[in-house]
């Protein structure tokens, strides 16, 4: 088969790949609802494509505040606003959060932590669409969520008297 034979397949392949999923689509063929879990594919394309948007908006070379009362400022705002869903790490997870889809993460975890303060910044600030994450852009001011994000580089460091007394207990 010559290179342009092969070119022409390959585009006409991708080409009814394409249609057969916009049909697969348009027919209602994904269950979307937040019962089931995603498939691996839609996984992989959603984390992949809200890690290149993060990467891409993600404030750079802001410094965060390190104090004490910063992070216990920090502290209260993650009682108040993120605790419903995120609870504490290994602790049980709230009713609002075990209905969540795609499931709430530990945001104690490598995965998290491995990110810069600016991505979880973004985070934090822009929420995630459809996940549940909320944006915090206009109901906290910005020094808040940049406490908020100095107490969640604590967080993986709590003890457990620390954990208790952030849950409530």
């Amino acid at each position: 088969m010559t290179g342009r034979r092969r070119a022409v397949l390959l585009l006409l392949l991708g080409a009814a790949g394409t249609v057969g999923i916009c049909v697969a689509v348009a027919l209602g063929a994904p269950n979307l609802s937040a019962t089931t879990r995603p498939s691996k594919l839609e996984k992989t394309v959603a984390h992949a494509v809200l890690d290149a948007s993060v990467r891409a908006r993600a404030p750079r070379g802001k410094s965060l505040p390190t104090d004490p009362a910063s992070v216990a400022r920090g502290r209260e705002a993650y009682r108040a606003n993120c605790l419903v869903c995120h609870g504490v790490p290994g602790g049980e997870q709230s009713a609002i959060a075990a209905g969540l889809n795609p499931p709430v993460p530990d945001l104690a975890e490598p995965q998290t932590q491995s990110r810069t303060d600016g991505e979880l910044f973004f985070l934090v600030s822009g929420g995630v669409r459809l996940t549940g994450m909320p944006g915090f852009e206009k109901s906290l001011p910005e020094k808040t969520r940049w406490e908020l994000v100095a107490f969640l580089r604590a967080l993986p460091k709590l003890g457990d008297a620390e954990l208790q007394a952030l849950s409530g207990r």
